[in-house]
């Protein structure tokens, strides 16, 4: 997938959560805002797992690099 597919799923406005669908049939969901991945040239740090702090914001826990080429297709998940 070229960066700039993945950069305007991120872009959208209003943000919409979405799943990552990747070659090896996994998925990963982007559920908060788009500042929580990391786009590059050939790959993007995508969050595997989030938590909410005292102040109720939304924190990345755990993460994943992504090669861009493993993402098959992005579908939103409302």
């Amino acid at each position: 997938m070229p960066p700039d597919v993945l950069l305007n799923k991120l872009l959208d406005r209003p943000f919409r959560p979405f799943r990552a669908r990747l070659s090896d049939n996994s998925t990963i969901d982007v559920l908060y805002h788009p500042g929580s991945v990391v786009v590059g040239p050939t790959n993007a740090i995508m969050p595997l797992k989030y938590v909410e702090n005292d102040y109720g914001h939304k924190l990345v826990l755990r993460w994943k690099t992504v090669p861009l080429d493993h993402i098959v297709e992005l579908v939103n998940l409302d």
